[in-house]
């Protein structure tokens, strides 16, 4: 057997960490990585890590930087500028990082996984009878990640602030 390459053995390394249900490396898996949801755009990403929580984030991030393999991270892929569209990067998905970990009523805040998809970060404010104002177009599919990532707008721009402006910490 031919020596494994250094990629190989850091996606060996992290289909250990994380389990190979975890991993994605099926070319049908792969698809909706690889295309860019308007179809303008198509990458060519050949591996994707989906951690649950920080530690395994943080486990890809360094194993991948120890051998020098780029990442590119993706959360609803619904971005407008293909900054998702990865080409032999390793896709890091935030799908698995979905939890609503705490409202605090009394505060006024939310604590949420990068994963958390918009709609159901407001259906969470809303049952706590608070307003979570950020409201996409997207916002079925879209991941509070990437909304802070872009410092997204929204309809409610003009009398919230930018995603930046609903933000305490990360």
């Amino acid at each position: 057997y031919p020596a494994m390459t250094a990629r190989d053995d850091s996606l060996e390394k992290i289909r250990e960490k994380l389990g190979t249900a975890a991993c994605v490396e099926d070319a049908a898996g792969l698809e909706a990585y690889n295309t860019e949801w308007r179809g303008h755009f198509k990458g060519t990403a050949t591996f994707v890590a989906k951690p649950a929580n920080t530690e395994e984030v943080a486990f890809v991030v360094r194993t991948c930087a120890e051998a020098g393999i780029p990442v590119v991270p993706v959360g609803g892929n619904t971005g407008l500028v293909s900054g998702a569209v990865a080409d032999d990067e390793v896709v890091i998905s935030t799908e698995r990082l979905n939890r609503i970990e705490a409202v605090d009523t009394v505060n006024g805040t939310m604590t949420v996984g990068a994963g958390c998809i918009l709609a159901d970060i407001q259906k969470a404010a809303d049952e706590a009878d608070k307003l979570f104002p950020l409201s996409l177009a997207a916002e079925g599919s879209c991941r509070i990640g990437g909304n802070l990532s872009t410092n997204a707008g929204g309809t409610n721009v003009l009398r919230y602030g930018n995603a930046r402006d609903l933000v305490l910490g990360l």
